[in-house]
């Protein structure tokens, strides 16, 4: 029987392409300007090209606008399918010399004080030790870098669906990937706590200092309208994504 990470990399992996092209559809809409901009607020001011780390960099998508800003960027993912797509995307985008690696986001390799600035989105709530990995997302920061976290409690949310019979439809899953999906957050820890307070308590634990918090990050970024046809979330069961971002002391 597989465990929850091995289940996890095979539901990911599974979606590799279909995923893959939702992301490269948003990375040619206005949402890539608007989450452009929002990065710009976070980057480290630094005369030397910063090292940047996605982590989940799934299609690549942030690992693309990284490397559009100037920095050098380095992606991890748990699925060599994902992998695949990543590169492919980034050399029909303009991403070269974006260093791909295959990496567990909650046991990363890379030495301590690696990077300037580290970045995860919708990533967190689907692993199995959430605290373990913004561990690692701090160790791997250098003091002064900026870690940066976009994600939501989709896992309490999809199991809410769930019980009342309300799991939504998607346009590009079956109902049984869906299930899946469900089955496996609802079995992560994080789904189950109080967001973003949980992130806040933790990092606080973690010693960084300047904790900011932006909630409703979609309308934050006048995206609402436009992810509202891929929710993932029921009209009556929300998570809304919202972004946590600290400095390393």
């Amino acid at each position: 029987m597989k465990n929850l990470s091995e289940r996890s990399n095979a539901y990911w992996s599974g979606r590799a392409p279909e995923f893959s092209a939702l992301r490269m559809n948003e990375f040619a809409s206005v949402a890539r300007q608007s989450y452009e901009d929002f990065l710009l607020e976070f980057l480290p001011a630094k005369q030397e090209p910063l090292e940047a780390l996605d982590i989940g960099t799934g299609a690549g998508f942030f690992a693309l606008i990284l490397r559009k800003l100037g920095c050098r960027v380095t992606a991890v993912d748990f699925s060599p399918e994902m992998l695949a797509q990543a590169r492919k995307n980034a050399t029909e985008r303009g991403g070269k010399g974006i260093d791909f690696r295959q990496m567990d986001a909650q046991n990363l390799t890379f030495a301590d004080n690696s990077f300037d600035f580290v970045i995860t989105r919708n990533v967190m709530w689907i692993v199995e030790d959430a605290q373990r990995m913004y561990f690692h997302m701090h160790r791997v920061l250098r003091p002064g870098g900026i870690l940066l976290n976009l994600d939501a409690n989709y896992g309490k949310a999809f199991w809410e669906a769930d019980q009342k019979k309300e799991t939504p439809t998607h346009p590009t899953q079956t109902l049984e990937q869906l299930r899946e999906r469900n089955e496996i957050a609802g079995a992560c820890q994080i789904a189950w706590e109080k967001r973003p307070g949980w992130d806040v308590a933790v990092l606080s634990e973690l010693g960084v200092r300047h904790i900011r918090i932006e909630p409703d990050l979609d309308r934050r970024l006048g995206l609402a309208e436009v992810n509202r046809p891929y929710s993932s979330a029921s009209t009556k069961t929300k998570a809304s994504m919202f972004a946590v971002a600290a400095e390393k002391a």
